[in-house]
């Protein structure tokens, strides 16, 4: 009992090393089993390694620390902002339907009619599939993942940091989060390690911008977990089922035009908030949460239990 009181204590003191030690610890070792990583799930193929490695490595490890931080009333804190669903529906809207609008348009710009041909399977089907590759997305992959990133990690450094340093810090983390997949995709030779600071850099310049647009995001509607976990889904279906469908190109082109909006996106949000990404002037108490519901796009001065917590890296 008291080797059990002794690690929660620690785990209290250095939360954020305790989550990634956790996250990072379940994905690599998922990442190293041949039978996890090399497995997939139909209908659309999903990686095993990653659902293992993004449920249990985030969404699990988000929900451990809590209980070790702030107890009960942080973990229901902490489910509660993970399915906010009552938020304005033109959030749902942008989450939803601005990348695959915008990046829709920047296709029929380049390349005209073509990006808009009929599919082979006719569109019906072909939104049908993306639709349900989304589902699939929110539910295995995105909403466990933005329990971590979002729920936890960025919730936690919420008023320690600036919205752009806290959108750096948070976007090193995420991207060191997504070294296992590189492994788990391309093995674990020489070539992978030397290779792997290379992809790390990438990941990062993609991840900060995307995570810029999940602060605002966060920020605008109420912290919702659940909207920043659609917005995250409607990408990754995008580019994984839709671009196929308008981007009448090879591979590389359909990403780099998808990802080019979340660039986009990102950096005029930036410019547009002056760096503020829609920051309440605080955070709402975990007391506050049970006594009434918070209204998303209007946040009042509130105290924040996390003022609190001790200091950790």
């Amino acid at each position: 009992m008291n080797a059990w009181s002794s690690l929660g204590r620690s785990v209290a003191r250095h939360p954020v090393l305790a989550f990634m030690l956790i996250s990072l610890g379940i994905g690599f070792v998922t990442a190293a089993i041949p039978r996890i990583a090399n497995s997939e799930i139909p209908p659309f193929d999903q990686p095993l390694q990653g659902i293992v490695g993004g449920s249990l490595g985030a969404g699990l490890a988000a929900f451990l620390v809590t209980a070790a931080l702030s107890g009960r009333a942080g973990v229901a804190d902490l489910g509660r902002r993970s399915v906010r669903w009552r938020v304005p529906v033109r959030w749902y809207l942008i989450a939803l339907f601005s990348v695959p609008v915008a990046a829709t348009l920047i296709s029929l710009a380049i390349y005209g009619p073509r990006a808009l041909a009929v599919p082979s399977v006719g569109w019906p089907r072909a939104l049908a599939a993306v639709a349900a590759y989304f589902l699939i997305q929110l539910v295995l992959f995105q909403l466990a993942e933005e329990i971590g990133f979002t729920g936890f990690l960025q919730h936690h450094w919420q008023d320690r940091y600036s919205p752009m340093k806290l959108t750096l810090y948070v976007a090193l983390l995420w991207a060191l989060w997504h070294m296992p997949d590189h492994f788990a995709e391309e093995g674990w030779g020489l070539e992978q390690f030397i290779s792997a600071p290379v992809v790390f850099a990438m990941e990062f310049v993609a991840l900060f911008f995307a995570r810029a647009l999940f602060v605002w995001f966060y920020n605008r509607t109420g912290f919702s977990v659940l909207l920043v976990a659609i917005f995250h889904a409607s990408f990754d279906a995008s580019v994984s089922k839709l671009s196929f469908d308008v981007v009448p190109a090879s591979n590389t082109v359909r990403f780099l035009i998808f990802s080019g909006v979340i660039l986009l996106f990102g950096a005029a949000t930036i410019i547009a908030t002056r760096g503020q990404l829609g920051r309440p002037t605080a955070a709402p108490s975990i007391s506050q949460e049970g006594d009434r519901e918070h209204m998303p796009d209007a946040a009042e001065g509130r105290e924040d239990p996390r003022q609190s917590d001790p200091p950790d890296a």
